[in-house]
């Protein structure tokens, strides 16, 4: 198990426009997980201008009650945005439910790859990013047709 990264330190508003990001995992630093059968959840903080590993979250479904999904999407409950390789419609709605944007990359990428493209998309966030930032509703709003910078971050519906 020495390919299982390590955290670093977080105190709360650390870093400042910050968000914090579950990435579903089965080796080291890659996003390769499904959500319903992941080992681990790798936890972040990110920014614009940097991003840090702060926890890495060992799956027990064992300790889970009845509902192995509510028991996962419980484990990143105060995550904002999830990235998984899959993930089932009654998965979805139990991690949206929980407040948490699932996003899927079905192919195999260093986290790092996504994280530096959601920091990208922080700098000037789609109204969806906003709102998961915390951003007031003014603060969001775009001009309709502006989507270009959404494609990485499209989110299953």
């Amino acid at each position: 198990m020495s390919n299982i990264p390590t955290p670093l330190p977080y105190t709360d508003g650390e870093m400042p426009d910050s968000i914090r990001v579950a990435c579903a995992s089965n080796s080291g630093e890659l996003l390769n997980g499904h959500f319903g059968s992941c080992e681990r959840f790798l936890v972040y903080q990110v920014s614009q201008t940097a991003y840090r590993l702060i926890d890495v979250r060992d799956i027990g479904d064992d300790e889970a009650e009845e509902d192995k999904n509510a028991y996962r999407a419980d484990l990143i409950k105060d995550c904002q945005v999830l990235f998984i390789a899959s993930v089932g419609g009654p998965a979805a709605a139990k991690i949206i439910k929980k407040g948490i944007h699932p996003i899927k990359q079905p192919t195999v990428v260093p986290t790092s790859e996504l994280l530096e493209k959601l920091q990208a998309a922080l700098a000037n966030p789609s109204p969806w990013l906003g709102k998961v930032m915390g951003k007031d509703a003014q603060a969001r709003a775009r001009f309709s047709g502006d989507d270009d910078d959404d494609e990485l971050l499209e989110a299953e519906g």
